[in-house]
């Protein structure tokens, strides 16, 4: 992937993330785009349940098993904190060959 595609992969993925967070966010914030180190549960208002089923729909969207890819990836799905970690695992999936 030339350096233009792979830098308009990785807005599409942020995009594809935003939509997502912003669906599930219980107090969005206004401010856009969303930064990197906005935390999931303080800033954006994700309790546990939402944030799992922004996982989830993640995993459906991305068509990868959630759990086995983050493990062959190296991730700790517990560690996704911030807006940046997300987009970062999308990134992450979205690289993943199908």
């Amino acid at each position: 992937m030339g350096e233009s595609s792979a830098a308009a992969a990785a807005e599409s993925v942020e995009s594809k993330i935003t939509d997502l967070v912003l669906e599930y966010a219980l107090h969005p914030p206004a401010e856009r785009p969303l930064r990197p180190e906005l935390s999931l549960r303080d800033e954006i208002g994700l309790d546990s349940f939402s944030l799992v089923s922004l996982m989830l729909r993640l995993g459906e969207d991305f068509n990868v098993d959630l759990a086995e890819e983050s493990t062959r990836l190296g991730i700790n799905l517990g560690e996704i904190a911030t807006f940046g970690d997300l987009v970062r695992l999308g990134q992450a999936f979205s690289e993943t060959p199908r």
